[in-house]
């Protein structure tokens, strides 16, 4: 059984995306322009909608203002909006199927035989693993709402609605346990990603014994997200406030979204690598699964 080393692997994240930010731009370049080019194509269309005006009037309002605050979604832009949705995410999976190859095969889209593409085998796997690890924990949760009701309409005697105090507690608890599930089939991922099958209960066997090292390991990679994520906002304000008067116009808001884009992929890098990063040092990768990490092939990081 191999455990996870949680603070050599934060620090071995932030340090390879950084290093390897650019690379990981280009490893999954085709992908990322798909996403942008529809992105795009999207925002021009909503512009034009009733939403895109709803928007911009409440940007304008000082704080405080009671102006409509429900968006007018019409039939259109509804569907619109779910169909971009779809898109962008079936693409961010193969950003993020690259990305996963890059850090544990140091694999190079158009190099060494991989394939140059914007959709490949591997990324419907990873999706179909993404849905399967989204079902598992929406019935995981199904007992856990229904449980700590019950549990807060005993505690009250069968009077007054609400989960009670108790009910909270429950919640709160088995939620937590929860999350211990979340972070060891997570892995299944990467998995996927390198043309496993993703089987959450293979995942779940093999992360074995690294429960709470799994989640210490994400919550100090958040937080240090956070941190960077933070820093980085306050300098693009402090950009955007000293280019811009009025930062509700279309050129402050096309800059404000620009500057957004970079930090956008860095988190989006962190969540994948973080992922990698643990499925190597726990699992292994294909050829040396089980064997010292010296006999595996050599990640990119």
């Amino acid at each position: 059984m191999r455990k996870l080393p949680v603070f050599r692997s934060v620090s071995e994240v932030f340090s390879g995306v950084t290093r390897h930010y650019f690379e990981l731009i280009g490893v999954a370049a085709l992908p990322l322009l798909a996403m942008l080019t529809v992105m795009v194509i999207g925002g021009a269309l909503l512009w034009q909608s009733d939403l895109a005006h709803w928007y911009m009037e409440m940007l304008r309002q000082p704080v405080g203002s009671t102006a409509q605050t429900v968006p007018p979604v019409s039939g259109g832009s509804g569907l619109l909006i779910v169909i971009l949705v779809i898109v962008v995410m079936l693409l961010f999976a193969a950003c993020a199927v690259r990305w996963h190859r890059f850090v544990l095969l140091g694999e190079r889209p158009g190099a060494s035989g991989a394939p140059l593409a914007i959709w490949r085998g591997e990324d419907g796997r990873y999706v179909i693993t993404i849905l399967k690890l989204s079902l598992v924990m929406i019935f995981a949760m199904i007992p856990v709402v229904a449980g700590s009701a019950i549990a807060g309409y005993l505690a009250k005697g069968g009077e007054g609605s609400g989960p009670g105090a108790l009910g909270a507690v429950l919640f709160l608890g088995v939620f937590f346990l929860l999350m211990l599930l979340f972070v060891r089939i997570s892995i299944a991922l990467p998995d996927a990603a390198l043309g496993g099958r993703g089987s959450v209960r293979a995942t779940f066997d093999r992360t074995e014994g690294n429960s709470w090292r799994l989640l210490g390991y994400n919550v100090l990679v958040q937080l240090a997200l956070m941190v960077v994520s933070l820093i980085y906002s306050l300098i693009a304000g402090l950009v955007l406030m000293s280019v811009f008067a009025d930062s509700t116009n279309g050129a402050a808001m096309l800059t404000s979204a620009l500057l957004n884009i970079p930090i956008y992929l860095y988190s989006s890098m962190i969540g994948v690598t973080m992922l990698s990063v643990a499925y190597r040092e726990i699992v292994g990768l294909p050829g040396g699964e089980g064997a010292p990490a010296a006999a595996e092939p050599a990640s990119a990081l």
